[in-house]
Order: C-alpha cells, then sequence, then structure tokens
C-alpha cells in the first residue's frame, strides 16, 4: 500500500513539473483563460436585482458610491 501511496505520489508531481514546465499551453491572464470577468479599476459593475431571503428586492443601483462586497456562494 505504502509503494502504490509513493507511485502516485511521484506521478503527481511529474504531471505537476510538467504542466508547468510546458510553455505552450501557458496563457497570459488565468482569470481570462477560465472565462472569469475581470474589473478594471474606474469600470462599473453590470446592475442587477435579487431578492433578500426576507422577499424584498434590492438593486446595485441602491448601493452607488458605496463599497460592495457581493459573495455568491452555494451548498451543493
Amino acid at each position: 500500500m505504502k509503494q502504490l501511496f509513493r507511485w502516485f505520489t511521484v506521478l503527481a508531481i511529474f504531471l505537476m513539473i510538467f504542466a508547468l514546465w510546458n510553455p505552450g499551453r501557458a496563457v497570459e491572464d488565468p482569470m481570462t483563460a477560465v472565462g472569469a470577468f475581470k474589473f478594471n479599476k474606474g469600470l462599473a459593475a453590470p446592475g442587477f436585482n435579487i431578492e433578500t431571503l426576507a422577499g424584498d428586492p434590492v438593486r446595485l443601483e441602491d448601493f452607488r458610491g458605496k463599497v460592495v462586497l457581493i459573495d455568491f456562494w452555494a451548498t451543493w
């Protein structure tokens, strides 16, 4: 069992080194590579509407000029 664990560890290290070593697959901006939208300073966030747990509507526009932290999460 220990030998099998060692082989998997060596294989994982080899694959990580190969992934980092291969410059042909390198991406200049990893956020762009995964399709994430990156905000630039001074760029307005796209507006959206959402309901609170109590059912009250909230618009991003209501918080204009204030610092807003939006945390999207899931429980699955």
